[in-house]
């Protein structure tokens, strides 16, 4: 069952995305950034406005937990019946605005933003666009969110906790075996300690980014001829870009993770250095 997913015209996806470019001003310090997205956010989430409406109804899909199944089901029924009352065309004209007010007011880049949630948020497109897909399909997605909302909530409380105190030992054995702390890695112990504490938005997106800068760093030196002509150096290090090719964000970063970040950005010093 293969869909095409147009996340620009998904609401709930628009909303997610700007809520991370909010988070990513608001970690910068950048108030003038800040002020715009919150702009764009309000006029494009209007409350008198459809898009804000099919949010809603995007939520009650993707936010809704623990139920039974009737009650999944009249959920989804109702959802429906809402729904198939909105102007479709005023929708599209909507959904064509948002896009154009993001693009020029802010960024088009802002579409590139992670979402965790992102499958959850395609799978509830299809739930508004279901006319493309045959009855087979339909019931199929159907039941995979209803089986969603069936699911218990991830508590972050299920998580391994970690004591603040062991953090501090650790990173003191860290300074002891490497070095002193570079500060990208300080930036990212005390985001990861936030974490702990509060909400776990800004150590994402510095993650996200870091890795990033951490990837195109290897990719660089890998064509040096340093490197091309010491195959054990070129080898581990085509390693280490791997696995951060690979790095997938949990919903919070263990323990182990941290170490893998700090022991790269320690390699990269090393390579650059």
């Amino acid at each position: 069952m293969k869909f095409r997913h147009n996340k620009k015209r998904n609401p709930a996806f628009i909303f997610e995305a700007l809520t991370r470019e909010f988070a990513k001003a608001k970690l910068h310090k950048d108030q003038e950034k800040l002020n715009r997205v919150k702009r764009v956010m309000q006029e494009v989430f209007n409350k008198d406005g459809l898009l804000y409406k099919q949010l809603r109804l995007y939520k009650a899909l993707t936010e809704t937990r623990d139920v039974d199944y009737i009650t999944a089901e009249k959920i989804i029924a109702e959802v429906h019946r809402v729904f198939s009352s909105f102007d479709q065309k005023a929708l599209y004209d909507e959904q064509t605005a948002a896009i154009h007010k993001i693009n020029h007011e802010l960024t088009p880049a802002v579409f590139n933003n992670y979402v965790s949630n992102y499958k959850s948020l395609a799978s509830a497109y299809q739930m508004f666009n279901d006319n493309t897909i045959g009855v087979k399909d339909r019931v199929l997605l159907e039941k995979k969110i209803v089986q969603e909302m069936v699911s218990p909530p991830v508590s972050r409380d299920e998580e391994e906790p970690v004591d603040e105190l062991v953090v501090k030992m650790f990173i003191k054995k860290f300074n002891n075996t490497f070095g002193k702390l570079m500060t990208e890695q300080k930036t990212l112990i005390s985001k990861y300690m936030g974490s702990l504490e509060d909400d776990d938005t800004e150590l994402k997106i510095f993650v996200n980014e870091e890795l990033e800068r951490l990837k195109e760093e290897l990719k660089e030196n890998m064509e040096i001829e340093e490197f091309q002509t010491d195959s054990s150096m070129k080898s581990k290090v085509e390693q280490v870009y791997n696995l951060l090719e690979e790095f997938r964000e949990k919903r919070a970063l263990q323990k182990e993770d941290l170490v893998f970040i700090l022991k790269t950005q320690q390699l990269v010093k090393e390579i650059k250095d």
